[in-house]
């Protein structure tokens, strides 16, 4: 999903910019904190029911400035914007909310092409109609924000979105803060509290896994993908979080949060794969689905389609796992801005216990994600380039994801019932070891010249150790086709023919962005974005070619096996903000 922020009041140096953002004494009561929090609490259950909120020239209009003020290449932070975003989105200038309210609106038409046609449309079941298997067209989101004060200290990043991929409505990307400039000892300070719905959507530098490059990504495609670490987006919309942070005499920012699990009736309020009923569907609905109609040709019987494809009904079991308990989240990272130069040195970590498959009884897992990062920037009249660098290395405790896994091989060897008297329905979680690693890496180098043409490269690389159950083996599946009495050729039953999560790849992204200096006279606030993206994949789930250990196939068009550089994708884009 495309991520967004804008800008704030003006000066040349962003040294200077940071100094000029509004200073006020440090004095209120508990009452007026509790205030703030309250009205904070409000905003994030209202304006998350009704669906509003991210991309943003709402902020542009509240300090009258364009967007080149606060953003390179937007979405992409200048050290003026950090601080603007630092101080609450509250910093004005131009329009208070009570003239204009901080509204704004996106759309993000996209097209997307694979280097080889995928192997079906790109979709889930009950979700956008008209995929192809390839060549896709898709009005991929459409977005309404709040973005900015709502009162003195308190401010807000709220985005509800439009998927049309997936055929829904959901709470993207929020961000509610309330600030306060102190001074502590002689040194100046920014502090806030803090209430947002995925890890480092706070953050204020494009390295962390939130706001990081690439920028925009294809949601039809491609089919096969790299895993990523926990922080890399697994909780993105489905939990609150709660924080504080401070920063310290213009360079030493602190952040410590929790993230807390969200309930199934909240998920589906707010948009998410996770109705009320879905236990029922789960245990009852799925498991009467192959007795009551009998699929023919391996295709479902056309009895059972209203329900598999409408999408009232896909709300199936909620999404694979949830937050076992409040997990903690920490940031540290230390900025120095001279001149035209600004450099950051940084890391933060996750702490995420996890319910696989939301199923109980069975322990839970626990992951230790620990990144490091680091963003050089040089801004100088028309000239902006930028330098990011992220490693984040998560250590996997998967005691509840082993034990599951036990479990549902005894169950189905003793053909043990559900409560419904049906044979349990998938869901289980299983991998071969009770202790894993994964670990991303990414480089970014990026240039735009008068904020108007920008180039990118990036380079991604994920590495881990070798798990045949949770990533595949095509050994095993081919003795177990043998031991069943076949020839071999089983399918595997992962995307891996060795077990591994390794892949890497290479990103190029050049856009033209005409109005980050200012829109059309009709809308000055406007923005806009057209750009073209290719990403090249090197490696692939520990391969290069045939990576799943399928074999040849024919997948439509053509006998082929399934090779890294067949999900090479074209993805062209026009990110339109108003």
């Amino acid at each position: 999903m495309p991520r967004e922020n804008r800008a704030s009041a003006p000066p040349s140096s962003s040294a200077a910019a940071a100094r000029s953002l509004p200073r006020k004494a440090f004095a209120f009561g508990a009452h007026r904190l509790l205030g703030a929090l309250g009205a904070a609490a409000v905003i994030f259950v209202v304006v998350g029911l009704s669906a509003p909120a991210e991309a943003v020239p709402s902020f542009a209009r509240q300090t009258g400035q364009p967007c080149a003020t606060c953003h390179t290449n937007f979405p992409e932070l200048t050290p003026y914007g950090r601080r603007f975003k630092l101080g609450g989105y509250t910093a004005t200038g131009g329009t208070e909310p009570w003239e204009v309210p901080p509204i704004a609106a996106m759309v993000l038409p996209t097209f997307t092409k694979t280097k080889v046609q995928q192997d079906m449309p790109p979709t889930n079941t009950g979700g956008y109609p008209d995929a192809h298997v390839n060549d896709n067209f898709v009005m991929q989101q459409a977005s309404l924000f709040y973005g900015g004060k709502i009162y003195e200290n308190l401010g807000a990043f709220v985005q509800g979105t439009y998927d049309k991929a997936d055929q829904r409505t959901f709470l993207d990307n929020t961000d509610i803060r309330y600030t306060r400039t102190v001074n502590i000892g002689g040194i100046d300070a920014i502090i806030g509290l803090n209430a947002n719905n995925n890890p480092t959507v706070q953050d204020v530098w494009n390295t962390t896994p939130a706001w990081g490059f690439p920028y925009v990504a294809a949601s039809l495609g491609p089919a096969f993908s790299p895993p990523g670490t926990q922080i890399e987006g697994s909780w993105a919309g489905t939990t609150v979080g709660t924080g504080a942070y401070a920063f310290l005499n213009d360079m030493l920012y602190v952040e410590t949060s929790l993230y807390h699990p969200m309930s199934k009736g909240m998920l589906g309020a707010l948009g998410y794969a996770c109705g009320y009923n879905a236990d029922y569907i789960s245990n009852v609905q799925q498991g009467w689905a192959p007795l009551a109609y009998p699929s023919v040709a391996g295709l479902p019987f056309p009895a059972w389609q209203p329900f598999t494809q409408n999408p009232q009904n896909y709300t199936i079991a909620c999404s694979s796992s949830s937050l076992a308990n409040a997990s903690p989240y920490w940031r540290v990272a230390l900025e120095k801005n001279w001149g035209e130069h600004s450099l950051m040195i940084g890391a933060f970590g996750f702490y995420p216990d996890v319910l696989p498959g939301r199923i109980i009884g069975y322990g839970v897992d626990h992951y230790r994600d620990i990144g490091l990062d680091a963003q050089y920037q040089y801004i100088s009249g028309v000239h902006a380039l930028t330098l990011q660098l992220t490693h984040i290395s998560e250590m996997q405790n998967l005691k509840g994801t082993y034990a599951q896994g036990i479990a549902s091989q005894f169950i189905a060897a003793n053909n043990i019932l559900n409560i419904y008297g049906l044979p349990v329905s998938g869901g289980y979680a299983s991998s071969s070891n009770p202790l894993n690693y994964l670990t991303s890496f990414k480089a970014t180098a990026g240039y735009t010249w008068d904020h108007t043409l920008s180039g990118y490269v990036s380079y991604f690389h994920v590495t881990g150790s070798p798990d045949f159950t949770l990533y595949g083996n095509a050994m095993l599946g081919w003795l177990g086709s043998v031991s069943a009495g076949g020839l071999g050729g089983y399918p595997n039953s992962g995307p891996s023919a060795v077990g591994l999560p390794n892949g890497a790849g290479l990103i190029f992204d050049f856009a033209y962005m005409p109005f980050s200096k200012g829109g059309p006279e009709a809308w000055p606030w406007a923005n806009a974005k057209i750009g073209v993206s290719y990403t090249h994949y090197l490696s692939m789930w520990g391969g290069t070619s045939n990576f799943d250990g399928n074999g040849i196939f024919y997948n439509g068009s053509s006998w082929r096996t399934h090779s890294a550089t067949d999900n090479n994708t074209l993805f062209f884009y026009t990110w339109i903000a108003f």
